[in-house]
């Protein structure tokens, strides 16, 4: 068993949570990660990197079309096994 990379991010109502690194994406010259609670990936959120003076923030990702490319993206991965 391997230690997972646990993140904290925040939900919608502000709340700190702790998820797991699923995968690490670079796209468009951006970073984005695949998160999900422990053992559960099929419940996988999808997290823009931004660098900020305090170190790194994970937004969420609002825009469709956005999400859309990196989930083509994370997909693809899959296809190349």
């Amino acid at each position: 068993m391997t230690d997972a990379e646990l993140i904290k991010v925040q939900d919608e109502e502000g709340n700190d949570i702790e998820l797991e690194l699923i995968e690490t994406i670079e796209l468009d010259g951006n970073e984005y990660v695949i998160l999900a609670p422990a053992g559960q990936e099929e419940d996988a959120y999808v997290y823009k990197v931004v660098d900020s003076p305090e170190g790194k923030k994970y937004v969420a990702i609002e825009d469709e079309d956005e999400f859309e490319r990196v989930a083509e993206e994370y997909e693809s991965y899959f296809d190349e096994e």
